[in-house]
């Protein structure tokens, strides 16, 4: 029973420091994080990488033609598609701002690094051929590199398109969850941690600093990142840029792209292991990078810490168990609403999906052990296509 106690409290009071500090910053960007519009519009250079998108690819890039911004262009990456890509999107040519490039299949981080060469604005947004952005949204995020000379990158709102799924409630709740509390809270510190490929705003300048993106993890949005912050630039997060992204519609490709995501979280950490603790780059090696190795392993303490209070029902300590349990779920449910509340615009389906997400977050631990087991022994995994 000692060691369930200790076990338990230590957890606790780790978890409550995170939390409160997430929570009191993610309140601070919400107060005061905001940017207000400006009179100066820098050119955009919005790349869009494709490959077999031939489903979606014609909506978004309709969407993107029609923003309300006065100065970008559109550059469309084929990359070797085998399908009606490439000709769907070159349909959008005579559009004098859409620019078509076909490639050789090369992989995403080689398409984006040739739509990069090919474009000339000073702020690169990359957006993915399954995203659809709301029409604000260039203006919003330009907006910040204007009033900060020091921004070297700009995270959007990435919110899951509509439909009516459990699967798809869920999966949008997570989004706005985990969107609302941490990287509000990471932008009052001026190191968001990740710029996500359906909305990334990239400072040229930064990015050809850094050698644009690698393609040696599965990670190439967390990896530019990475190395923007390691330079010295601000990143920071614009909830009001939102983009609405295709998400799975069935397990094996949510397993798929979920195991993809964190095997590529690990293989950018570890490539970046100079940065651990690092005082000379700030908060962002002091606290930013610790914590995302706080939440790579925490699956372990989760798992354990239930496991545990389960255990102990066998011993006679009913209570303990269930107090463990109900204050994991608790803390759990508030979180969910505190974060949704957070939203520009809160969406009653977010709400909706709060209850649902107490087990499922139990689940994504047991996948994210399972990508920690897998990249441990390094099995072999591949980048692979969701159904459509």
């Amino acid at each position: 029973m000692n060691l369930v106690l200790y076990f338990f409290y230590a957890i606790l009071v780790i978890a409550t420091f995170r939390l409160g500090t997430w929570i009191f910053l993610s309140l601070s960007y919400n107060l005061k994080g905001k940017v207000g519009p400006v009179n100066s519009f820098p050119l955009i250079s919005l790349i869009v990488p494709a490959f077999n998108e031939e489903i979606t690819i014609k909506k978004s890039i309709q969407s993107l033609i029609e923003l309300d911004y006065p100065n970008y262009e559109i550059i469309v990456i084929d990359d070797g598609s085998t399908d009606g890509t490439l000709s769907i999107a070159k349909e959008f040519q005579k559009s004098k701002k859409v620019k078509v490039i076909h490639q050789t299949n090369s992989g995403k981080p080689k398409a984006l690094n040739n739509g990069i060469k090919n474009s000339t604005g000073e702020i690169i947004v990359t957006v993915d051929a399954d995203t659809n952005l709301k029409k604000d949204a260039l203006k919003k995020i330009s907006a910040r590199f204007v009033n900060n000379n020091q921004i070297g990158a700009v995270a959007g709102n990435v919110k899951v398109i509509p439909e009516n799924s459990l699967m798809n409630i869920i999966q949008g709740t997570e989004y706005t969850v985990g969107i609302n509390l941490v990287r509000k809270a990471q932008s009052m510190l001026g190191c968001v941690m990740i710029v996500p490929g359906p909305i990334a705003a990239l400072k040229r300048e930064a990015v050809e600093k850094v050698g644009l993106f690698s393609n040696d993890t599965f990670a190439e949005d967390f990896d530019i990142t990475m190395k923007i912050l390691e330079q010295g630039y601000k990143v920071q997060y614009e909830d009001t840029a939102i983009s609405y992204t295709d998400a799975p519609k069935n397990l094996e490709d949510f397993m798929k792209q979920r195991r993809r995501w964190y095997r590529g979280m690990l293989q950018v950490l570890d490539k970046h292991r100079n940065l651990y603790f690092s005082i000379k780059h700030g908060l962002f090696g002091m606290f930013g990078v610790p914590n995302l190795w706080f939440d790579t392993i925490s699956p372990v303490f989760n798992t354990a810490l239930i496991l545990l209070s389960l255990v102990t029902v066998f011993f006679g300590d009913t209570a303990i168990s269930l107090l463990g349990i109900t204050i994991y779920f608790v803390i759990q449910f508030a979180l969910g609403v505190f974060a949704v509340s957070l939203d520009p615009k809160p969406k009653l389906r977010d709400f909706l999906g709060i209850p649902f997400l107490l087990l499922y977050n139990v689940f994504l631990d047991g996948v994210r052990l399972m990508s920690f087991t897998e990249e441990t022994i390094n099995v072999f995994m591949s980048w692979e296509k969701p159904k459509r």
